[in-house]
């Protein structure tokens, strides 16, 4: 017996074996242009992906996408899990500087932290993702049997709806810790940048 998640946005990609999630995983870029830090900071704020949770552009965005089937399996009067397919699908878009001859050392070695920082926060938003979608898969499958098959399905719904909320509420929170944490963190790899630009001029 076939059922689709109906929590669970994405049609699958392809049946896999129980237990292996299908993560798939890319990265886009936007370009932005500028001599000086204060046009870069315009660029992005002109062309930086745009969040519906906001309304505002950001520098960088990580889409997660969950989506999968399970499969069921009627026995002496009970219904269990027979196997999960989950897909996981992640786009991160960061943004690529295209330096202009005249653009200083200073503002390349501020673009490159800022930048790296970029690119690492977003690298761990897919990470938060690529956890819980494993986690939401084993406890899927280790799910106790339910008395028929309808009832199992809605075991399943509500699980998968408690995993995700889980999940937005960890995506949320890793934000509010780096918001927190930010301007620390960027001085601490600016410092280490410029340190490494005087050994490596």
């Amino acid at each position: 017996m076939l059922r689709r998640l109906p929590i669970l946005a994405l049609a699958l990609a392809a049946v896999l074996p129980a237990g292996a999630a299908d993560i798939r995983q890319k990265t886009t870029y936007f370009t932005v242009r500028g001599e000086t830090l204060e046009e870069l900071d315009r660029d992005l704020g002109r062309k930086g992906p745009l969040m519906s949770a906001t309304g505002s552009r950001h520098p960088g965005a990580t889409e997660v996408k969950f989506g999968g089937k399970v499969t069921y399996k009627p026995k002496d009067g009970s219904c269990r899990v027979a196997s999960t397919a989950l897909t996981l699908n992640l786009v991160e878009t960061l943004p690529k500087w295209s330096r202009p001859k005249a653009a200083s050392t200073r503002t390349a070695i501020i673009w490159k932290t800022l930048s790296d920082d970029i690119a690492r926060h977003e690298a761990q938003h897919s990470n938060i993702a690529r956890t819980y979608v494993k986690k939401m898969e084993s406890a899927l499958r280790n799910l106790a049997p339910e008395r028929d098959c309808d009832a199992m399905e809605a075991r399943v719904n509500a699980v998968s709806a408690r995993y995700l909320a889980w999940h937005q509420d960890a995506q949320t929170q890793f934000d509010v810790i780096e918001g927190r944490e930010m301007n620390m963190r960027l001085r601490r790899l600016l410092k280490l940048n410029v340190a490494e630009a005087t050994q490596n001029p």
